[in-house]
């Protein structure tokens, strides 16, 4: 359970923000702090990228240190990059291509200090290995991000599929 002791302080942040999230943003223009602004900028660019084959910029900007993790829309979880760069080239080859644009609505933000986190609905059009045409993607993502050695990274990704409320026995583990 040591990494939970390098990962908490972020959580905490994420909670205590949620409890005070004020009305949605729509764009990363209400973002305070214009290093994160331009991070962000960034960011999407190599989401946009990622989800059309290249994972590059992707990589760049993910922290390399020993707390970073991913728990991705296609399921399971990794931990310390080692496996979440792994786990990111792995999920970058399965996209193909497409010219897919992408639009980031952003639901919450919060930014204290050198930590930051925020709350989207991820919208793209994307081709996928095995599928002849683009297809809709939505994901509800939230990312929590470090300022490092004065430039943001990305230390957390948990996304998964939009999908409408469910009832409650559709989230029970199937044995």
């Amino acid at each position: 359970m040591e990494w939970w002791k390098n990962i908490a302080p972020s959580v905490c942040v994420l909670a205590i923000s949620l409890l005070g999230a004020g009305p949605a943003l729509s764009d990363r223009s209400a973002i305070g702090d214009p290093s994160l602004r331009q991070f962000l900028e960034s960011f999407e660019e190599g989401t946009r990228r990622f989800i059309n084959g290249d994972p590059a910029l992707w990589m760049e900007n993910v922290s390399r240190r020993d707390d970073v993790m991913i728990m991705g829309a296609w399921g399971a979880h990794e931990r310390g990059w080692p496996d979440v760069q792994a786990r990111y080239a792995w999920a970058g080859a399965r996209f193909r291509d497409s010219g897919a644009k992408l639009t980031v609505d952003y639901l919450t933000s919060f930014q204290s200090g050198d930590l930051a986190f925020t709350t989207t609905i991820e919208r793209s059009e994307v081709k996928v290995a095995g599928q002849e045409k683009a297809a809709p993607m939505a994901l509800r993502v939230t990312h929590v991000f470090r300022k490092e050695d004065g430039a943001w990274k990305l230390i957390l990704r948990h996304a998964d599929p939009l999908v409408a409320k469910t009832s409650a026995e559709s989230v029970l583990e199937k044995r």
